[in-house]
């Protein structure tokens, strides 16, 4: 290991066992006005939980267990964005608590004003309803929408929200009423920060095409390319192809000047310089992929995580799973008013057709409950937020690339206050752009993130991971 990377790593170290996060149990506790300066004790945990308890009037948002790890006790763990919700409601907290609570408390973004059902939820805040009550209120609105309505894939939501904000203590029927005007902006994410997310994969990629083209350009240097070229008359302008002819020619005939190794890699970065596709897999293989198994003596850090193709497509496809969340739901609706022996709505078993992995011949009501419910199961979890952990190695990564433009690709220009503070502007606006709490060494990530940056040299997620699970 070298003397950078052993430097890296201690700091990994020294954050693992002197920094303290600021986590769920930590924010809600100072909520509650029982946080003190000095560490927390069992016992101000259980009276936490207790006062907390008695603030919800014992609701049970989740097991008693769970709620119990939401302030430390067995164990640790952090509501959901709904049980968030329904926390703040029970304790009759504003809108501006609970966004606290969902970017301070949890991580997430906040209120989302794209989202119908988080628009009905703040809704029930502002107008001092009950969880229940708010339920009522979706399914109202639902009812009242068409299976074949299409939402506006635009970016409205500073519109939207002033809008919100002008008509949020209207009585229902009214606030039903512009709900309705609106329906089509509802589509259930942010499409500021799925553009965000779509930006950093394309600079990605071409910071990979890049350096692909570089390490090429180096490789072929050093073969007989530029005479064998010269000698054929062949047109500059033609790269990709005239690479080709050229490992084609050394796979053939007696004189041959290429290594099967080399010829192999010689064809793979040529793939890799011209593509025109923006794979996820290069993605991936840029960001997060490492090559060793990592020190012994390397901390775990809970927020450092790799990313699977699967969720990276989920986050990419995010309104296509949104549309079919609310097409089911719709149909879901149209079900509950029919007996199972009842004939399946046309429409319903045309959906089944274009949804569902096999195709089945939905005959009754029933059936096509069956399928509904099995599928909607499986489509929530698609239904994913962008969320911080996401997007951050994305603009550290996109960050550590301008910072080595703006240098001439020369380590020995480095500045690590300047290269840090190159990540820290970029992603605060993004991260401000996207509604979502800016960075802040308070929380793990960001403060690992920030360590990547040591004095003589910056390290990549793909490191950090490499070092830190």
């Amino acid at each position: 290991m070298g003397t950078h990377r052993k430097t890296f790593t201690m700091a990994l170290l020294n954050i693992k066992r002197e920094k303290q996060f600021q986590d769920f149990t930590d924010f809600i506790m100072e909520k509650l006005n029982i946080a003190g300066d000095g560490e927390i004790t069992d016992d101000m945990r259980k009276s936490a939980y207790r006062a907390f308890r008695t603030r919800t009037g014992k609701e049970d948002f989740a097991t008693l267990p769970t709620i119990r790890k939401w302030f430390g006790i067995g164990g640790t763990a952090v509501p959901d964005r709904e049980q968030v919700y329904q926390i703040c409601m029970a304790m009759g907290l504003s809108m501006e608590d609970c966004q606290e609570y969902l970017v301070y408390g949890i991580h997430e973004p906040a209120f989302q004003v794209n989202d119908y059902r988080e628009v009905i939820l703040v809704y029930g805040l502002e107008n001092k309803k009950n969880y229940q009550e708010c339920q009522e209120m979706i399914r109202d609105f639902e009812e009242r929408l068409s299976h074949v309505m299409t939402f506006e894939q635009t970016c409205g939501t500073q519109t939207l929200m002033g809008e919100f904000q002008g008509r949020k203590n209207l009585p229902w029927e009214e606030f039903r009423e512009w709900m309705m005007e609106n329906a089509a902006s509802f589509k259930g994410y942010s499409k500021t920060t799925l553009d965000y997310f779509r930006k950093y994969k394309k600079l990605i990629l071409q910071y990979a095409k890049k350096d692909a083209q570089e390490e090429l350009e180096r490789l072929l240097s050093e073969t007989d390319y530029a005479v064998w070229c010269q000698r054929r008359l062949l047109n500059p302008q033609h790269y990709q192809k005239n690479v080709r002819k050229y490992v084609n020619a050394q796979s053939k005939g007696k004189k041959r000047n290429l290594s099967d190794g080399l010829k192999a890699s010689i064809t793979e970065l040529c793939s890799l310089a011209y593509t025109e596709k923006e794979s996820n897999a290069r993605l991936l293989s840029e960001v997060f992929q490492t090559e060793g198994e990592g020190a012994e003596e390397a901390p775990e850090f809970q927020s450092v995580n790799s990313m699977t193709e699967k969720h990276l497509s989920d986050l990419l496809n995010v309104p296509l799973h949104k549309e079919r969340f609310f097409r089911t739901r719709q149909a879901e609706l149209t079900l509950s008013n029919l007996a199972d022996e009842d004939k399946c709505p046309e429409w319903i078993i045309q959906l089944q057709r274009e949804y569902g992995r096999r195709p089945q011949e939905l005959r009754t009501a029933g059936e096509a409950k069956r399928w509904l419910t099995q599928y909607r199961r499986e489509n929530k979890r698609r239904c994913l937020q962008i969320q911080r952990e996401d997007i951050l190695p994305l603009i550290m990564y996109v960050a550590q690339h301008r910072y080595l433009d703006m240098i001439g690709q020369d380590m020995s220009a480095y500045k690590q206050k300047d290269a840090l503070e190159m990540f820290k502007v970029l992603a605060d606006s993004t991260l401000a752009a996207c509604n979502m709490g800016r960075l802040n060494q308070n929380y793990e990530l960001d403060a690992v993130l920030c360590a990547c940056y040591q004095q003589e040299e910056m390290f990549g997620y793909a490191e950090l991971l490499e070092l830190s699970n």
